[in-house]
């Protein structure tokens, strides 16, 4: 995420230096909870693939914490996108679309669809 210092603020209406620099610091501090989900989420998954295979209790209760990061995370970027557009739209920078899979109007391919590549080739291997 770019700093959205008050400095590169140029605002497209009322909003003067003040509001525009609080509204940028609202949005940091909203990107920054929405990226703790993630660095949690590779603990727990390092954390499953490391103990998980042999108890199916530990797993499950993995599976069910990483479930609730998953609402956690959905929640937690809908409100930086909240905080970051409100700070982008006077500042006159690009708001962050409704939809995570979309940037600047190209569609990403969603997570699942990756779910066809067998589990024995290895994607990172040149000479697979």
């Amino acid at each position: 995420m770019s700093d959205l210092s008050s400095s590169e603020c140029t605002p497209g209406s009322d909003f003067g230096p003040l509001v525009l620099s609080d509204l940028a610091n609202r949005a940091e501090k909203a990107h920054a909870e929405h990226v703790e989900g993630y660095t949690a989420g590779t603990v727990l998954h390092r954390l499953y693939l490391a103990e998980g295979f042999d108890d199916e209790e530990f797993r499950g209760a993995l599976d069910l914490v990483l479930a609730r990061l998953g609402l956690w995370r959905v929640r937690t970027r809908a409100e930086w996108r909240q905080a970051y557009n409100a700070w982008a739209i006077p500042a006159g920078a690009d708001p962050v679309p409704a939809d995570p899979t979309v940037v600047d109007g190209e569609s990403f391919a969603h997570v699942d669809e990756f779910d066809d590549i067998p589990l024995d080739d290895n994607p990172y291997d040149p000479h697979a």
